[in-house]
């Protein structure tokens, strides 16, 4: 019984490993070949270099693209943040079928395919004479990460015991005291999750983007993705996705750290 128990756990770890092993092997092949010094993509380098992370802080239409995201990333949080959030507490209050009703709505991004959603969006903002600028582009992102502050925001009021906030409230406290010195603390994890997907996100997001962006503000994917198709492989991308995926890996190892954030997957 215990040999059979040791080879089921044996041949459990080792598929294990298979799949973590498929997961992360792009990214490592990534990382490597940013190293290389040849004009295309290497894995594993011949020779490792710094010439192309020097190329890439030398680009001047890459870095203001890799601006351009990071703005656009950083304002769609913060605005995501002030609707949805609130938006979380409504839904709390409301009757069970008026809440399911309106998740339901909420959660459509996530059902959409992204391509249709680009397009109807492209076409809605013709209609109404608005190119695509800063201001669209973030409150089309604002659409696409709202269902993941609903998911996750929600689930952290869900599990909230209210009782405490009417103890607060019994001992004195104003409705913003309570809210500051008792709901915000339990729900900060949510929040900062919520916000960590918010960015990444939006950050990353490329359909959609593609669909409503202007020349006039062109994202660091659609950038990365048209000198693709025009270019071909850059090995200067490369060394941009070694450094977004160091970024990502940090800001996923804090978030675990202080926010726990895996049990909201």
């Amino acid at each position: 019984m215990k040999r059979k128990q040791l080879i089921s756990r044996f041949l459990l770890a080792f598929v294990a490993i298979l799949i973590l092993l498929f997961l992360v092997s792009p990214m490592i092949a990534v990382v490597g070949a940013s190293f290389s010094d040849a004009g295309y993509f290497e894995f594993p380098p011949s020779k490792l270099s710094l010439h192309w992370y020097k190329e890439a802080f030398s680009n001047r239409e890459h870095i203001k693209s890799l601006a351009a995201s990071l703005k656009i990333a950083c304002t769609t949080m913060i605005v995501a943040d002030v609707l949805c959030i609130p938006a979380c507490f409504a839904l709390t209050k409301g009757s069970r079928k008026l809440v399911k009703s309106v998740q339901t709505l909420f959660m459509a991004p996530l059902f959409l395919p992204a391509i249709a959603l680009g397009v109807g969006l492209m076409l809605w903002l013709a209609k109404l004479g608005i190119r695509g600028n800063f201001w669209t582009l973030v409150l089309a992102h604002v659409v696409i990460v709202t269902p993941y502050y609903m998911r996750v925001v929600g689930s952290c009021l869900a599990e909230f015991d209210y009782g405490l906030v009417d103890a607060a409230n019994s001992l004195g406290a104003t409705p913003a005291k309570a809210f500051l010195y008792v709901t915000l603390p339990q729900i900060a994890p949510g929040i900062i999750v919520a916000s960590m997907f918010g960015f990444m996100l939006s950050f990353s997001e490329l359909i959609i983007t593609l669909f409503i962006s202007s020349s006039n503000m062109i994202t660091f994917p659609v950038r990365v993705y048209s000198s693709m198709v025009t270019e071909g492989l850059n090995p200067m991308v490369l060394a941009y996705s070694t450094i977004i995926i160091m970024v990502v890996l940090i800001i996923s190892i804090l978030a675990e750290k202080f926010a726990h954030w895996s049990k909201y997957f």
